[in-house]
């Protein structure tokens, strides 16, 4: 079995309702590649265990993001210093890294960012959940794409012969 984790770094709190929506998107993805020996994990801090650490439990997240295939980043009206901690870790561990920018107003941290972010971060605008949902759906299909034919038609995804509604 082909396995693929996923970590997604962004404010727990700004981004609630887009992190819902990416783990069921990605969950109903799952259920159809799983039948082609395809496993897809998403990493998000809140589902993982919150027990007593050895050290900075901030050091088990970053551990998860170096056995991470593909990094995903949220970024809304400011950034903070645990998602930007994040972002570190995942450049200088060469994975592929997206950030995709919500359209709204931001401070200062989000510019300071924006004038640093590596050459080769792929980044997105969205507005709608819709977009957003549409990107994440590129990603996986950049992940799978030697494993399996993933298409991205209007609002919905097609894995070979299957459809999923975005």
């Amino acid at each position: 079995m082909q396995k693929y984790q996923i970590f997604l770094a962004s404010s727990i709190n700004e981004f609630k309702d887009e992190r819902n929506e990416i783990g069921d998107l990605i969950r109903k993805i799952q259920d159809i590649l799983i039948d082609y020996e395809i496993k897809i994990k998403l990493f998000e801090c809140e589902f993982f265990d919150n027990t007593i650490a050895l050290g900075r439990k901030q050091g088990e997240y970053n551990e998860q993001i170096k056995k991470s295939q593909s990094f995903i980043m949220l970024v809304g009206s400011k950034l903070g210093q645990y998602t930007l901690e994040e972002y570190n870790i995942a450049i200088n561990s060469q994975i592929p890294i997206y950030v995709l920018f919500k359209n709204t107003q931001y401070d200062q941290s989000v510019e300071d960012f924006k004038n640093q972010i590596d050459e080769n971060v792929n980044c997105y605008n969205y507005t709608t959940i819709q977009e957003m949902k549409t990107v994440i759906a590129k990603i996986i299909q950049n992940l799978c794409k030697t494993e399996i034919s993933i298409q991205i038609k209007e609002n919905k995804i097609q894995i070979e012969n299957k459809y999923i509604k975005l």
